[in-house]
């Protein structure tokens, strides 16, 4: 099946056999597990057990125990894993005694991770190793840039191992969390503290650059096979001072003329044609009614009420009130997310009386932003048990981001979206004069869904211009004069004439994607409705 050739049954009985011999022996050591008996000789036979069969989890959890154990001065210190020395008598091991024995362990992981590279008990015995280091000192800078140089080597044997993928990611919030430890425990405890202990590698530390390693990465795995939908991935957290954009446009260009029926490249090639650099949250357009200010944003967000403030044009706080309104048609879930903010000044006189001319809003938010990894809290949300017997190392709330927001009273009906608003609500024949019980939010849910959506459609990359945009749109063209039959290049070019306003191509082309892509007709279909609308 699947082009392998079926195992013979002499081969299965041979490997049942050595899979019988193995269960006593195992069945031997959980019991001394369960009796918390730590003696160097059960360990090393796990050692034997695992290297055959690494799936037993319960032995990997024996061994950790061992560890954790002998760290609290309750089990015999010992060269585990090499088999030949006697075990110490129990006693709290030194530093660098321990050290090495996770040196060691890690070392076998490793060699066994060589003939099963894809087995979850072995990459999950390898991050602890990683973390009972960290949390013990006895890693330092130096050792997670290995760990990123064995995932690098474990990438060209398979670079699709998404166990690998993973493991990197963690070391990856590892070596943020090394840095920031290293310098906040110096102003903790004061100058020589944990950098005087090993220079090189507090230096190493500082210098460290994960956009240049991801880039540097990214780029080998990808001149290596360019079908790697990991490999492009990276490329979303890469500072934009690394990226050259033509460079990128023909690296991507290549290779989907190379092969365009390969779905990554264009994933890849439309987030960096559409979305890329548009990570910022923007404030689309206020309405100001009854003394309460009320903010639409381009994209749904959850704002931080309790931190977001306002200031007067002398840069006093102006006290106030702040609330939110669910926007329903937007979310019809309940999503937390999905809200309109106002903000109700206590002082009903204070815009009345024309002081102050503007007001200033700081407004702070929650939002992931994968495009700024040096934000992320990774004590907090991403290895949060290394934040043990580190108590200075005090987290801000989770990916949580700030703007000011400026509104000048005296353009206010100036704003560049204000017509929209006076367009749409001539066209629903409102009466201007709201009744003061309604909400100011109710009356614009759909204009706000339909602009929701329309941002989220209609962006083009911050880089990308509609010059470039043309150019692209040749190389579609000339791509479908070979494969007029590539679902991904007619929905790419479908994308493009969209924000090119193109509308005269666009029905032919859904006809065609209905023809190709026969799966996704409704959606199609769906899309069609929509361009008529509007």
């Amino acid at each position: 099946m699947h082009g392998r050739r079926a195992s013979s049954s002499k081969d299965e009985k041979a490997k049942l056999e050595k899979v019988k011999e193995l269960i006593p022996l195992v069945n031997h050591l959980i019991k001394k597990k369960n009796e918390k008996s730590y003696d160097k000789e059960y360990i090393e036979t796990t050692s034997v057990i695992l290297r055959r069969c690494p799936y037993l989890q319960t032995l990997w959890n024996f061994r950790r125990e061992y560890f954790e154990s002998m760290q609290n001065g309750n089990a015999p210190v010992g060269e585990v894993g090499k088999g030949d020395e006697e075990a110490d008598c129990p006693k709290n091991p030194l530093p660098e005694e321990l050290k090495i024995l996770m040196k060691n362990e890690n070392t076998m992981v490793e060699e066994i991770l060589s003939k099963f590279n894809k087995c979850n008990e072995l990459w999950f015995h390898k991050l602890w190793i990683i973390k009972f280091c960290l949390k013990n000192d006895l890693m330092d800078f130096s050792d997670l840039m290995n760990e990123l140089e064995f995932c690098k080597i474990g990438f060209y044997k398979d670079d699709r191992n998404y166990h690998c993928w993973n493991y990197r990611s963690y070391i990856i919030a590892c070596v943020h969390i090394c840095v920031k430890r290293g310098k906040q425990g110096e102003a903790h405890r004061g100058e020589g503290s944990s950098d005087e202990r090993d220079p090189p590698s507090a230096e190493l530390g500082n210098q460290f650059d994960v956009h240049k390693s991801n880039y540097e990465l990214s780029k080998t795995l990808i001149e290596r096979n360019f079908s790697n939908f990991s490999a492009w991935f990276l490329k979303y957290t890469i500072r934009e001072s690394l990226i050259c954009t033509e460079n990128e446009l023909d690296l991507i260009t290549n290779a989907i003329f190379t092969d365009p029926f390969d779905q990554s490249l264009w994933e890849f090639y439309r987030w960096f044609l559409f979305q890329k650099g548009n990570d910022k949250e923007e404030i689309f357009f206020t309405l100001l009614q009854n003394n309460c200010i009320y903010f639409f944003f381009q994209n749904l967000i959850k704002v931080n009420l309790s931190k977001s403030k306002c200031y007067d044009d002398n840069g006093r706080e102006i006290t106030g009130e702040w609330g939110q309104h669910l926007v329903a048609l937007n979310n019809p879930q309940d999503s937390f997310e999905s809200y309109v903010y106002c903000f109700k000044l206590t002082d009903e006189h204070i815009l009345l009386n024309g002081q102050p001319t503007y007001l200033k809003f700081c407004i702070f938010y929650y939002k992931y932003n994968l495009y700024e990894p040096e934000e992320v809290h990774y004590e907090k949300n991403v290895l949060s048990d290394l934040m043990v017997c580190h108590d200075y190392l005090v987290e801000e709330d989770k990916y949580e981001h700030n703007f000011v927001y400026l509104i000048d009273f005296r353009k206010f009906s100036q704003n560049e979206h204000f017509k929209i608003l006076l367009d749409y609500d001539r066209h629903r024949g409102a009466d201007p004069k709201m009744d003061s019980n309604s909400s100011c939010v109710s009356p614009f849910t759909p204009l706000y869904k339909y602009i929701n959506r329309s941002n989220i459609l209609l962006n083009t990359a911050k880089h990308i211009n509609f010059a470039s945009l043309i150019l692209e749109l040749e190389k579609i063209n000339e791509l479908l004069l070979l494969e007029s039959n590539c679902k991904f290049a007619l929905f790419t070019k479908f994308e493009m004439l969209r924000r090119l306003e193109q509308f005269d191509e666009l029905f032919h082309l859904l006809e065609l994607l209905k023809q190709v892509d026969s799966i996704r007709v409704e959606y199609y279909k769906d899309l069609e409705t929509e361009l008529r609308i509007q």
